[in-house]
């Protein structure tokens, strides 16, 4: 979580620090940032322009916390904000540090786990008002989130969220192996809105379906040196819409060690948002299963495939969805990780895992 903390005033700054030291320590990249004198240019970094600063954070935050008057946060997120889909988690605490309230995305960016978060860290009541949250229910767009679970049209949160809170059972298919007991929101008969968790966003068993992908395609990749990575994102965007596949499913992206630093494919990772790993030209070589390979690039690198290898070790020996494909100096293939949706009963709601190496 890359997280960002800005207070005001010489009493809220101290609270900052702390809230920024209890982050860190619980693994957050967080930044401080405060006003004028109250800056110390180490744990806190001064600004001059609230609203400067918002539109700098909105653009590289996950989550922003404000010390300080609801109304100020609110004026000064409103230029930036697009949507449930793109708006960062952002949350209030006042300065005595009794409440962290919970204001912006909720569920998809996080925010109501945020608030929790730093209220635990200091003492505080967090305040979520979400529907879902206060009735107790179960909701489809945090669960979501928190399962690594495309939602593939969020305009129907508001369908399958206003059934649950109409007392409506909502229906439930999966095309994954489904483990343990539905929570009582949930029917496995077909109902009028319902939840589809499956591959194919075009699959409906319901009238109203919410469609959700899991994200469990592992992309193996290999190129020659210093391919663009815009080369790389069409070659990336080309190959998957060919055999029919949808981007935003892929979690990680692999290849060989010597490609740790290609830019090329670390942009394409940021682009997709997915994990990047490489592994040794040994390990590769260990990966079972018949590959197509080739002596240059053995030559090149001391193991004759790196995309199908890659994307098969990355993913836990997968099943394969794109052999061996090369287009514009940059060869491709893609495993999907085994998936399958649970139901933990201390949880109380829908959990579901992509079962990593």
């Amino acid at each position: 979580m890359k997280a960002a903390v800005i207070s005001f005033t010489k009493r809220g700054s101290e609270l900052n620090k702390i809230i920024c030291g209890g982050l860190k320590g619980r693994g957050g990249a967080v930044q401080g940032y405060a006003s004028g004198k109250y800056a110390d240019g180490k744990d806190l970094q001064a600004f001059c322009n609230l609203g400067g600063l918002m539109g700098e954070l909105f653009g590289t935050s996950d989550a922003i916390l404000v010390i300080g008057a609801c109304g100020i946060a609110v004026r000064a997120i409103a230029p930036y904000l697009k949507g449930k889909s793109e708006d960062p988690a952002v949350a209030v605490a006042g300065e005595d540090g009794k409440y962290v309230i919970s204001l912006l995305s909720g569920h998809l960016g996080g925010a109501n786990d945020f608030s929790r978060q730093v209220a635990a860290l200091i003492g505080a009541e967090p305040v979520i008002t979400t529907a879902t949250d206060v009735n107790h229910k179960f909701a489809v767009d945090d669960w979501a989130v928190k399962h690594d679970l495309i939602l593939a049209d969020i305009s129907m949160i508001k369908e399958i969220s206003g059934a649950v809170l109409n007392g409506e059972k909502v229906g439930f298919y999966s095309s994954y192996p489904v483990e343990g007991n539905l929570p009582p929101e949930l029917s496995g008969d077909i109902q009028d809105a319902g939840i589809c968790i499956s591959p194919d966003i075009a699959l409906k068993p319901f009238a109203r379906t919410l469609n959700l992908m899991p994200r469990n395609i592992v992309l193996g990749i290999g190129c020659k040196k210093d391919v663009a990575g815009e080369v790389i994102i069409n070659a990336v965007t080309d190959t998957l819409r060919r055999f029919k596949l949808d981007k935003r499913r892929i979690c990680r992206i692999c290849s060989v060690d010597i490609k740790a630093g290609e830019k090329g494919i670390l942009k394409l990772a940021e682009v997709l948002k997915a994990e990047y790993l490489t592994f040794t030209a040994e390990e590769l070589k260990q990966v079972p299963g018949d590959f197509n390979g080739s002596e240059f690039v053995k030559k090149t690198v001391g193991v004759d495939n790196v995309c199908e290898r890659s994307a098969m070790l990355g993913s836990g020996c997968g099943r394969k969805l794109i052999p061996k494909t090369a287009l514009e100096g940059v060869t491709l293939s893609a495993c999907e990780m085994d998936y399958a949706v649970s139901f933990h009963a201390a949880e109380g709601y829908l959990s579901g895992e992509a079962h990593k190496a």
